[in-house]
């Protein structure tokens, strides 16, 4: 069953889609990005699947709780009837005489029905299958936290290269332009043609660039379609702004201190609870245990077999009630050696623990170490490209007035290129840096919950 969230975004991905002839269009955003990976991918599936399964577990444990209650039939022939051995003396006769007990037909029809009054054991089983449900929801999560962390990396690495086009098609413009302004220069001699070729080898380079980038965009886009779902032939057009903002330097991650619970954290500290709780379920089977228990039936009892015909007196009512107490003594060391399994199990858990918080403190160091890195080449270069256009600026007024050579005007070009370039990619960085912020302090979550 789709969860409401589910459907909002299914409700609003339809308002969204607009036909034209066969082709589709869809304008996605992160966010949606994300919410339709969590829907369609399969690890999420089987994750949300298995906590379905956790939830029918736990109603199996509980149905222990009520009455079990059955029907039975049963039917005997013996072909040799038992015989009790009683002393001669109640007959007037010496020795021992064996009497035959029962008949040849036994027919039994009733029901049975048990009631566990005490077990220490299966209570604590009980609060186990409630723990592996919740063990089973953070399973989910983490699935969710996984692809929202792969969907967000391929959609910047797609903003980043498409940023990077658009420039490049804009430069392309401007070297077109610059092309026709040297044509006419050279048709009137007032430079060389050697000059003008130049422009054009610059300008062919410059499309070839455009071309490799549109290639690399088309199947960066194509797996991005891929990991959420998406029919190949959908146009996808990424609505996100790929900028840099006040709001990108999650200022609220640096306030924060110490490591928070993630996931994975969450995740070991609830195996490290289940196996508490088995090993002390396996520790409380030495306690006894309380069962209630009733039969009520009709029994038949011949030497032929004539049940069938009829008659007031063929079957005889027998009911019983009682309650059976159970005290476990010895079983040959088989819970001894389960507790002991447990305490290791136990002991090489919280070691695990020990040593992932470790390596999770060490993350978070490196994550604010690349955050800040990241944020001080993204701050240079902007200020390349401001310096790089004053430059390219002062060479195109120059050459137009003839005062500044094409070689400079064409490395200005150059210049401010690679500083574009080299500018999407520091703020793909950015973004990537403040994914691993979020993952590390468990917040993944947050980019589909804002």
């Amino acid at each position: 069953m789709m969860t409401k969230k589910e459907i909002l975004t299914m409700l609003f991905i339809f308002s969204i889609v607009q036909l034209s002839g066969q082709d589709t269009k869809m304008s996605l955003s992160l966010k949606q990005s994300c919410l339709l990976g969590i829907e369609q991918n399969m690890n999420v599936q089987n994750a949300a699947l298995e906590q379905q399964k956790a939830r029918f577990r736990l109603r199996e444990a509980e149905s222990k709780l009520y009455p079990q209650l059955e029907a039975y039939s049963n039917f005997s022939y013996y072909y040799a009837i038992p015989k009790l051995i009683i002393p001669g003396e109640i007959f007037g006769q010496t020795g021992l005489i064996p009497v035959e007990i029962g008949t040849k037909f036994d027919w039994s029809n009733g029901f049975r029905a048990t009631q566990l009054l005490y077990s220490q054991s299966y209570f604590t089983s009980l609060k186990l299958a409630r723990q592996m449900g919740t063990l089973s929801e953070l399973d989910l999560q983490q699935k969710k936290e996984e692809i929202i962390f792969q969907v967000s990396q391929l959609y910047y690495l797609c903003q980043a290269t498409h940023a990077q086009i658009s420039f490049l098609k804009a430069s392309r413009k401007n070297m077109d332009r610059l092309l026709e302004i040297t044509e006419l220069q050279s048709r009137n001699d007032l430079i060389r043609k050697t000059d003008h070729s130049r422009v054009a080898v610059a300008a062919d380079n410059l499309q070839t660039q455009i071309d490799n980038l549109d290639q690399l965009y088309s199947n960066q886009l194509g797996l991005l379609k891929y990991l959420i779902g998406l029919p190949m032939e959908t146009e996808v057009v990424l609505s996100d702004t790929f900028a840099f903002s006040q709001e990108n330097m999650l200022v609220d991650l640096f306030n924060k201190t110490g490591l928070p619970e993630r996931t994975e954290l969450q995740v070991l500290d609830k195996q490290i609870e289940i196996t508490e709780l088995t090993r002390k379920s396996a520790r409380q089977s030495y306690l006894p245990t309380l069962t209630g228990f009733g039969q009520l039936y009709y029994q038949g009892q011949r030497n032929e077999f004539d049940f069938l015909k009829g008659g007031d007196d063929k079957f005889y009512k027998v009911g019983v009630v009682g309650i059976n107490f159970t005290i476990p003594l010895f079983d040959g060391f088989e819970k001894r050696s389960k507790i002991k399994q447990y305490d290791l199990e136990l002991m090489q858990l919280k070691n695990r623990r020990e040593n992932i918080l470790e390596y999770f403190s060490k993350e978070l160091v490196d994550a604010l170490h690349r955050y800040r890195n990241n944020m001080e080449i993204l701050r240079r270069q902007e200020k390349n490209i401001q310096v790089a256009e004053e430059i390219y600026d002062v060479s195109l007024q120059g050459y137009r007035q003839q005062v500044v050579p094409l070689s400079d005007l064409l490395m200005s070009e150059n210049e401010l290129t690679e500083a574009h370039l080299s500018y999407s990619n520091a703020l793909m960085q950015l973004k990537n840096a403040g994914l691993e912020m979020r993952k590390v302090k468990g917040e993944m979550l947050l980019i589909i919950d804002n």
